[in-house]
């Protein structure tokens, strides 16, 4: 009786491996456009441009969750957000890389972009693919770290990215990150343009009441200080937020600020503020408003 030979056994294992992954993907895949989401592995480029990534350093060999790596340069359309392969272009390479592994070699650690919480592949792809479909926790990886203002992890997607965005170009023409560090995390796009907004009219209330100049940081720390903080102070109070724990502090200030047109550009009234926000919490808690709200959100029609 004639044994197999053991190389080719080992070839047609990964061969197999690599097929189930490739099936694997196809079916994430597919999920993800019946339920809308966008789970594709973010482009490094595009992040590092719209967020003015501009200073790196050298980490030495880390241990990386793989879970917190998110995105790729230059790879990033070949797999999916979990890594599994999208191209039957990869099948040798990747089978190349699965019976390494499982014949216990050595190999050499991949290079990642640190960003924030999250991870970019620079070289090693098909090595954290591999790795991902043996449900490995982490890998050993040169870890390269950008200097950025903002917050990205394992949970960041392209419309996150987006809102991030004008969340840093916010924080840039306030200067309101060195003043403040606040926390203005919004989880719709378009809501950073109605802050600005907010601040250039309480910019005017101040140049008026004070009679002279007043410039755009001033005018940002007084907002933050004196309405936008005392709101914050009234939601978490109303406890509104436990029941859209998606949802941020800064979302409702400009959902509330626009359900009756409430916009505090002069001084800020608690009073005022408090009755609203009371309205606010019981109409838009309504088991039928929350339906909704999902239903628009899964249509993308969601707008401030």
């Amino acid at each position: 009786m004639i044994k197999p030979n053991k190389e080719a056994v080992s070839k047609y294992k990964s061969d197999i491996a690599f097929s189930k992954a490739i099936s694997k993907a196809f079916i994430q895949e597919l999920k993800n456009l019946l339920l809308r989401k966008s789970r594709r592995l973010l482009p490094f480029d595009d992040v590092k441009e719209k967020l003015e990534l501009w200073y790196v350093r050298a980490l030495g060999l880390k241990s990386v969750p793989l879970d917190s790596i998110v995105g790729s340069q230059g790879r990033y359309r070949n797999f999916t957000r979990h890594f599994l392969p999208l191209d039957e272009n990869l099948r040798n390479r990747w089978k190349l890389i699965e019976t390494a592994v499982e014949s216990g070699r050595d190999l050499p650690p991949v290079e990642l972009y640190k960003v924030c919480n999250a991870y970019f592949v620079k070289d090693g792809h098909h090595r954290v693919s591999v790795a991902k479909s043996k449900n490995m926790v982490a890998i050993e990886a040169k870890v390269f770290e950008y200097d950025c203002d903002l917050s990205l992890d394992d949970k960041t997607d392209i419309e996150q990215i987006a809102i991030l965005e004008t969340y840093h170009r916010f924080l840039k023409e306030t200067g309101l990150k060195k003043t403040r560090n606040p926390q203005l995390h919004l989880t719709v796009l378009g809501g950073y343009p109605i802050l600005m907004e907010h601040i250039q009219r309480h910019r005017f209330y101040l140049a008026k009441k004070e009679k002279k100049d007043i410039n755009i940081k001033e005018a940002a720390i007084s907002w933050f200080d004196n309405i936008y903080s005392p709101m914050k102070d009234l939601i978490q109070k109303n406890g509104i937020i436990s029941r859209f724990p998606h949802r941020t502090e800064t979302d409702f200030y400009i959902w509330i600020t626009k359900y009756k047109h409430l916009v505090f550009q002069d001084v800020f009234e608690p009073e005022k503020a408090m009755t609203t926000i009371e309205s606010y919490a019981k109409i838009f808690s309504n088991p039928f408003r929350k339906f909704r709200g999902k239903f628009r959100k899964y249509l993308g029609i969601v707008k401030y």
